[in-house]
């Protein structure tokens, strides 16, 4: 008996083929070694012995107890809240600016983006000759306009470290921000801003009663966007200052990297790991809520 398949079974069929190289890829790729680092983080692994005896939640009581976790922790949510907050001043500045009717507008829009084009590795690697104490050009700068009266330490310092791993990750992220939200600027019809100033709205009223409604939405995916990428920094804050000075950039990244890596604790490093993936995804799970929320 021949067996005889409709048109839909058949595309259905058809899509599941095209689909499973990628199934399969994100399997090998993603999902493989998260089940592997979350059963290993229930485990004594380390790679400088032998035993990978179960423990239970002995990883996850020894860093829920430790004062250098919740350190970490600290130093993560300072990093993100500032660096997301400026990212978003910065970047809805500059979509304004770039939705404007100015002169070489599109040169503008397009030379925006080289910051973000570069990779990360490379931003830092220049923002590390730029910084640097003795003949970087900040220092230079400086000093010559009589900001400062001697070389600042900038990466090693406690109190400019962190601030400095920032404009780092502002200059290179604020072009996505900006480029997204013109983005949503665009599709905002010019016929609700004449009806708002006929109305009698003007200037921060037109900006507060029709751009951001309007652009919220676009605002609120930007958030998200820059909220975990951040929070999952790591080569900033490794090749810049790695943790230093005296743990002070210390981030979950480089905490999971020197357990795991330094102190060869793979158990401990894979708990850190699933700690803050749970984070994340709870914190993903509930933002979403609360904008849908407000938007409905």
């Amino acid at each position: 008996m021949q067996l005889r398949l409709s048109r839909q079974r058949k595309n259905a069929l058809f899509a599941s083929v095209l689909l499973l190289p990628a199934i399969l890829l994100l399997g090998l790729t993603i999902l493989s070694p998260l089940v592997k680092s979350i059963l290993m983080s229930f485990t004594n692994y380390s790679l400088l012995s032998p035993d990978r005896s179960w423990n239970n939640f002995a990883n996850y009581t020894s860093l829920l107890a430790s004062q250098e976790f919740y350190h970490s922790l600290k130093v993560t949510l300072v990093y993100v809240v500032f660096t997301v907050g400026i990212d978003l001043v910065i970047g809805m500045v500059l979509a304004l600016v770039l939705n404007q009717n100015i002169r070489f507008r599109a040169f503008f829009r397009s030379i925006v983006m080289i910051p973000w084009a570069i990779p990360t590795i490379v931003t830092a690697l220049i923002f590390l000759w730029i910084y640097q104490t003795d003949y970087g050009v900040l220092n230079y700068t400086l000093l010559h306009m009589g900001i400062i009266s001697s070389n600042i330490n900038w990466l090693q310092s406690i109190g400019f470290a962190m601030p400095s791993i920032i404009v780092v990750a502002v200059f290179r992220q604020c072009p996505l921000v900006a480029v997204m939200i013109l983005a949503g600027l665009q599709n905002i019809s010019v016929s609700l801003y004449e009806a708002a100033k006929i109305d009698g709205a003007s200037g921060w009223r037109l900006f507060t009663g029709v751009t951001l409604p309007l652009v919220k939405p676009v605002i609120a995916s930007v958030t998200l966007i820059m909220i975990v990428n951040n929070f999952q920094m790591f080569t900033l804050f490794y090749t810049l200052t790695n943790g230093g000075p005296a743990g002070s950039t210390t981030s979950l990244a480089i905490l999971t990297y020197v357990t795991a890596f330094s102190k060869y604790e793979m158990g401990k490093g894979s708990a850190i790991g699933v700690i803050w993936l749970v984070l994340l995804f709870g914190f993903s799970v509930i933002f979403t809520r609360v904008m849908n929320r407000e938007d409905n």
